[in-house]
């Protein structure tokens, strides 16, 4: 029997990229999908096909979850054609790209804090008041970055709205736990997605070199990931944050360390 035999998941954000991994992922290992979108409805009809073809059960869903509005609607859609959740990958979020302190606006992070971190957060909570119905309960996958932990020049706003998902996740663990709702966190380094392949500055080879495993990771590491935690297998580990980057996030700190100490 699959890891997901018969069990309902939602990801959001998963047209393309690690959305798009997540997704193939569980349908392989046999998740009835409500897959969410935001802008892409020609990736999303192909991803929906593809998987279909792999025998998935799939159900499409276009939203903009940085609005409540849209938010709910796409839960009570769910709500009314399941009743409950088994799972749920709450990939959706938005990079600003770099942005220099002098650069940060507003206007700049409404945009980044509505999706990533009030999407996410109200997102999370519908999700669990779903599987409080299920009683077997059920597993929320965050997904953040190891930029929560690790300092990059120009990356202030999207680095805080990661950190918050992982405060987030440890929080909502200490408290649908009793419900046997685990929470958990994803945090990726560098993921091959199709923008940056379209890069004419993307050199795969030179990241792959600063890598301990000697290669950048794929959607699909994240993805395969992402199903241990939806599975059974993960039954005891819930309010943590797995990173997937290959090591590199080791190299880095023996880096700062050999620093500190010269």
């Amino acid at each position: 029997m699959r890891a997901l035999e018969g069990k309902r998941a939602l990801v959001t954000g998963a047209a393309r990229g690690i959305g798009a991994g997540i997704a193939r992922a569980f349908a392989e290992a046999g998740a009835e999908l409500f897959l969410h979108f935001r802008s892409d409805p020609s990736a999303a009809e192909m991803l929906a096909a593809e998987l279909r073809t792999m025998g998935s059960t799939v159900h499409l869903y276009r939203a903009d979850l940085g609005k409540l509005e849209d938010l709910n609607a796409m839960f009570d859609t769910i709500e009314r054609e399941w009743g409950t959740l088994d799972a749920a990958v709450n990939n959706a979020g938005w990079d600003p790209g770099m942005v220099p302190l002098e650069e940060v606006t507003p206007e700049l992070y409404e945009k980044l804090a509505s999706v990533n971190i009030r999407g996410t957060l109200f997102s999370s909570l519908r999700e669990i008041a779903l599987m409080k119905r299920n009683p077997a309960g059920g597993s929320i996958i965050n997904i953040g970055s190891v930029q929560q932990d690790t300092t990059v020049p120009g990356r202030t706003l999207y680095a805080m709205s990661k950190g918050a998902i992982h405060a987030l996740t440890g929080e909502l663990a200490l408290e649908a736990g009793e419900f046997g709702i685990r929470v958990n966190n994803i945090a990726p380094g560098f993921i091959e997605v199709e923008r940056l392949k379209a890069s004419p500055s993307y050199n795969r080879e030179g990241v792959a070199a600063d890598i301990p495993l000697g290669r950048v990771g794929t959607p699909e590491d994240v993805g395969n990931l992402a199903v241990f935690l939806a599975s059974a297998e993960s039954g005891f580990i819930s309010g943590d944050t797995i990173i997937a980057d290959g090591g590199l996030h080791r190299r880095l700190a023996r880096s700062r360390n050999t620093i500190s100490l010269t």
